[in-house]
């Protein structure tokens, strides 16, 4: 199973619109930097075929430059625009397929794409928390996550279906996946001991800035806190924002040995 980090950057992106920070500048002058980050999404391939891990607002840009081809099925954490939105973009790819497009997701986000995106040729495919499935070869389980502060903060773990993170299982590697949360509930954690990947959510990563007021997320030194719960053999911070106004090398600075920082084009798996 291979793994690639096609976006790594959180909801504006890097440069982001109308910013004239630091990092922003230097991201807009060396576009080819690591510090150049567009919306998530990840690649998984193995020889049974190939899934997308979100849906960037960024996927036209990502396709080309990546050279993706005949992707129908994509698996999505929540409904939120750096998430899903993309699927705006495949409208016209979709139209020229045979099947409709597979999406595979939480209760929540079918509601949401039924809503705003039901002019497109989707199948949703709703997930249950904790019981696992099979999408081209590999095993997947959907990890429940508390993210969207005000709607779920009071919701028993067991009934959370508004975000989804997941782990990816597949000759017996382990690849864990937490997008945007706050809270992560116990069984998740259970879940997710030891993997051989943590992929984690960075958007606040090097900063405490923003941590009374965007409750949203984890913020400054409790992400990399609460990652080494999970004793995974890597981890990697995707969702990179430019709210540190700290570059690729200074975020890898500040992190433990095994910590990395994604950034575009970043193959994760068949690193060694």
């Amino acid at each position: 199973m291979k793994a690639t980090v096609l976006g790594s950057g959180g909801w504006e992106g890097i440069p982001a619109p109308f910013c004239s920070c630091r990092l922003c500048r230097s991201a807009l002058r060396f576009s080819n930097s690591k510090d150049s980050r567009t919306r998530p999404q990840f690649l998984f391939e193995t020889k049974e075929g190939k899934v997308l891990l979100e849906v960037s607002p960024d996927i036209r840009l990502q396709s080309a430059k990546f050279q993706l081809t005949d992707i129908t099925d994509f698996l999505v954490s929540h409904w939120h625009f750096d998430h899903l939105q993309g699927v705006k973009e495949l409208h016209s790819w979709a139209k020229r397929l045979d099947q409709k497009l597979n999406i595979y997701c939480s209760l929540q986000t079918k509601n949401m794409i039924d809503k705003e995106l039901n002019y497109i040729p989707i199948q949703t495919h709703v997930l249950q928390a904790l019981k696992p499935f099979t999408l081209k070869g590999i095993t997947i389980t959907p990890l429940p996550v508390y993210h969207m502060h005000d709607e779920d903060d009071e919701a028993p773990e067991h009934s959370l279906n508004n975000v989804f993170g997941y782990i990816f299982e597949y000759n017996g590697r382990r690849v864990a996946y937490l997008a945007d949360y706050y809270r992560v509930p116990e069984a998740t954690i259970a879940a997710i001991q030891g993997v051989d990947i943590l992929i984690a959510d960075g958007t606040y990563l090097g900063t405490d800035e923003y941590k009374g007021i965007k409750h949203n997320h984890l913020h400054g030194n409790d992400i990399v806190n609460f990652t080494k719960r999970i004793n995974a053999k890597e981890v990697f911070y995707f969702s990179i924002s430019h709210t540190s106004r700290k570059s690729h090398e200074d975020l890898q600075q500040e992190l433990p040995s095994s910590h990395f920082v994604a950034y575009d084009g970043m193959v994760l798996t068949e690193r060694r």
